[in-house]
């Protein structure tokens, strides 16, 4: 079946079988060896790697910040083998999950295994029945599980060594991508025996976030942060204004970027709208979010990997998923929402520690476009006050479906007032039945902390405008906000060695079809949503001439099909 990830050769391993039921000993087989037989790296550790691994075979919890590339996954990847039973692998996006999984099974012979709403609940059953057989070393699961009544069944059948919480900022509500499911793995955590190893992730926690992690996960003994500087990627910032002259300035500049690379976008329709233009120039290209089905987003990922496109036009939602280590460039298309995403997904280039360009196209109109997301990222308090009225109504409970139908309200929306009212006790979830039920209590829904981060995070985007307009080094902004002490200059950067980055002048000729597609060449795709609401006719009239005509005439009586 296609869930199980298994090696065929798993038992002809430089190993044999007998890891898997016994694990290894630290005075037989010591971590240079392994790094050598079994992962295939002849260059040894970097710096605090086999610190980390060392303390996590004895039993340690550790939370480690280091930057992106710095290769966190092979720490638990080694330490995991030196343990007889399961570790367990908590990971926020299944792009993410389904690459080192693959790794982890083909190149490294760890046998691994993924459960996740890629597959159905029947596939993850039998997933589970493996798991709990002893047939993995590893486990790659999302928090969202934790609630799956599935996951309760087996769970407490697994006989667990060693637990993983990647990309660990999820967990702070401070975090970039603070997620309320992360949470529950505190629970996890806090039912598990005090020597089982802890091993948290992450390249994007400033001090603020690394406090409240540790809050969270308790116990940590040993933190260790690295340096955030990445010497091989060349960042800049290009400020150009509107579509015209970002869609000209990559025309002229993208043929000359050797390999692939990833071109960032605040939105969807920017995502296929920028594909769209560069596949009519004859680049190789193609556009990934959420919003297109898994198999389309695999196929893409697939081709990414295997160097079959020049970029990929991609929303964030590629943006931990993909751990390729050539990634040549990194542009982003529209200002990112703070320093931490900006060096998080310009991250993704350069894994290979080879020489790569970060270009951030910079429009001071796109900051709107965040300030958007931001102030919207929770639902007005009157929908909490709806769905917990309805579920004070409906003692049996409600599945998340049936508030979707009576409020009108979309999916993620739904989600964030469940995931908020359950965290402050107001409701409960039955993951049995799917349903949410209210909790007899007395108070008022808590606000306060919800407009406390949105403030935070209006004034993380400020940091990312002080970024663009900064006189010192690029990487030494970000580091320095990241936790580095100051004073490292990179002498690569636009600001450091403004010679590495020459002027750029898009030909006429190329300004010209810039315009012409933006007249004429692209309308976006109006996606398939889980949503129940009322529904709308929408037609678009955009940029194109006709569309301004039949705007005109419709709306300012003035164009030519004017009555």
């Amino acid at each position: 079946m296609r869930h199980i990830h298994t090696n065929s050769s798993m038992e002809q391993s430089v190993l044999g079988r007998s890891f898997m039921e016994t694990g290894l000993t630290w005075q037989s087989y010591l971590p240079e060896k392994l790094l050598v037989e079994r992962f295939h790296i002849s260059t040894g550790f970097h710096p605090g790697q086999r610190d980390i691994i060392e303390q996590l075979v004895h039993g340690k919890r550790i939370l480690a910040i280091q930057r992106t590339a710095w290769g966190k996954s092979l720490c638990y990847q080694i330490a995991s083998l030196y343990y007889p039973h399961l570790t367990i692998v908590f990971s926020p996006l299944k792009a993410l999950m389904r690459d080192q999984c693959q790794r982890c099974n083909t190149m490294y012979s760890i046998p691994s295994a993924i459960v996740s709403s890629d597959f159905s609940e029947e596939e993850n059953q039998a997933t589970m029945e493996q798991v709990v057989a002893g047939n993995f070393k590893l486990l790659f699961i999302a928090p969202e599980r934790l609630d799956n009544a599935g996951w309760q069944k087996y769970v407490i059948r697994m006989r667990i060594s060693m637990i993983v919480i990647d990309e660990a900022h999820c967990i702070s509500t401070w975090g970039h991508d603070f997620r309320p499911h992360y949470r529950r793995i505190v629970r996890l955590l806090s039912a598990l025996p005090k020597n089982v190893p802890i091993l948290a992730l992450t390249a994007t926690a400033n001090k603020r976030v690394e406090q409240d992690v540790l809050q969270q996960i308790g116990e940590v003994t040993q933190v260790v942060r690295g340096t955030m500087q990445r010497p091989n990627l060349h960042l800049n910032v290009e400020t150009l204004i509107g579509d015209q002259e970002k869609l000209s300035y990559l025309a002229e500049i993208l043929p000359y970027y050797p390999g692939t690379g990833i071109i960032y976008t605040a939105t969807k329709s920017s995502a296929e709208m920028l594909a769209t233009f560069l596949i009519q120039r004859g680049i190789n290209a193609d556009y990934y979010h959420a919003g297109r089905e898994d198999t389309v987003r695999q196929d893409i990922e697939q081709k990414l990997m295997s160097n079959q496109y020049k970029v990929v036009c991609s929303t964030n939602a590629l943006g931990m998923g993909i751990d390729k280590p050539d990634v040549r460039f990194v542009i982003h298309y529209h200002i990112p929402v703070s320093p931490i995403h900006y060096y998080q997904e310009m991250g993704r280039a350069g894994r290979d520690r080879k020489v790569s360009w970060c270009i951030l196209l910079y429009d001071p109109t796109d900051v709107t476009i965040q300030e958007y997301f931001i102030r919207n990222e929770r639902p007005e308090g009157k929908y909490y006050d709806v769905v917990l009225s309805l579920l004070r109504m409906n003692a049996q409970g409600l599945r998340e479906s049936n508030l979707m139908l009576t409020t009108g309200l979309s999916q993620k929306a739904t989600r964030t007032i469940l995931a908020d009212l359950e965290e402050q006790r107001f409701i409960e979830h039955n993951p049995k039945s799917r349903t949410y039920t209210a909790i007899s209590r007395l108070g008022q829904i808590d606000f306060s902390a919800y407009d406390e981060v949105r403030l935070q995070k209006l004034q993380e985007l400020s940091n990312i405008q002080n970024y663009v307009q900064c006189d010192t080094c690029y990487m030494e902004y970000l580091t320095t906000y990241l936790g580095d002490e100051p004073g490292s200059h990179c002498r690569q950067c636009g600001r450091c060695r403004k010679t590495n980055f020459p002027p750029v002048t898009p030909s006429r000729r190329i300004q010209g079809t810039v315009a012409y597609f933006l007249e004429e060449g692209f309308l976006p795709r109006i996606e398939k949503r889980p949503e129940h609401e009322a529904g709308w006719s929408l037609s678009f009239h955009g940029n194109s001439r006709t569309g301004r005509l039949v705007r005109a005439s419709k709306y300012e009586n003035a164009g030519p099909f004017a009555p």
